[in-house]
């Protein structure tokens, strides 16, 4: 098993310049968000406001997004605050917005920084339907092994498939969030996106582990396999300066009973 607390220490403070960020899927939970408001759910803060919770969240910039997309709308928010098991990802957090609308706060119980890292998803759905008030919702943004497998590290990085074995099916995931009584109105949709790379910024992302699927090669495996990488993106794309890469996900929704 690789050292994960290892992994984020090495990469938070280059995280958030080496992964993307789905504007997309932003919009539409913040607009899913500014509705749960408009409907008096979510049981925040006084005065109609909403509190978000952000698990793993690592160096922070999907929560921050979120709450800027929430700011234009003028959704009130009464708190913002991400909560993440790596210090080292919360000082990035700290780092990026030190003035922003996102707080850190380490923690132990819930010590996750992406769905795959969970180490029990029904523990995980039975703290958060106990956080959650009423009214609350649920949002989690998550890939299926399906939509890893067509992704280009899928496609093109040997083994990157089939070393990462802790990501959960859309049955699975239904399944789970089914089994939970105290939450209704789940549902789940695809959220696709694309992006403009290139070679370079894809051989960088790679060497700096900007997935932590990678610390699952050895060094010798993982120069082999990024050589290959190398020469099947030469192989596909004519122009190695202008490669589109699509991104697929899945958001999951859910609405915590009265």
């Amino acid at each position: 098993m690789p050292a994960f607390q290892e992994h984020f220490r090495e990469i938070a403070p280059r995280y958030s310049a080496l992964r993307g960020l789905d504007a997309r899927a932003v919009r539409r939970i913040a607009r899913r968000i500014a509705q749960l408001g408009a409907s008096g759910g979510g049981g925040g803060g006084g005065g109609g406001r909403l509190a978000l919770l952000d698990v793993g969240t690592g160096s922070g910039r999907y929560l921050d997004a979120v709450t800027a997309e929430l700011d234009a709308r003028n959704v009130a928010i009464s708190s913002a605050t991400g909560v993440d098991a790596s210090r080292h990802m919360l000082d990035s957090l700290r780092a990026t917005f030190p003035r922003g609308r996102a707080a850190g706060a380490l923690a132990d119980a819930l010590s996750f920084n992406a769905l795959h890292h969970f180490p029990s998803f029904d523990a995980f759905l039975a703290e958060v339907t106990r956080v959650l008030k009423p009214g609350g919702l649920l949002v989690l943004y998550t890939r299926t092994p399906e939509q890893n497998r067509l992704t280009v590290w899928g496609q093109h990085f040997p083994g990157f498939a089939e070393r990462e074995t802790r990501l959960y099916t859309r049955p699975q995931l239904r399944d789970a969030l089914g089994r939970v009584s105290a939450l209704g109105l789940v549902t789940l949709r695809v959220a696709a996106w694309w992006q403009w790379t290139t070679l370079p910024g894809l051989v960088r992302q790679a060497r700096r582990r900007h997935y932590s699927t990678f610390r699952y090669y050895s060094e010798p495996q993982f120069a082999a396999a990024l050589a290959a990488f190398q020469r099947r993106i030469r192989g596909c794309y004519p122009c190695p300066w202008a490669i589109p890469v699509r991104n697929n996900h899945l958001i999951a929704f859910g609405v915590r009973r009265a």
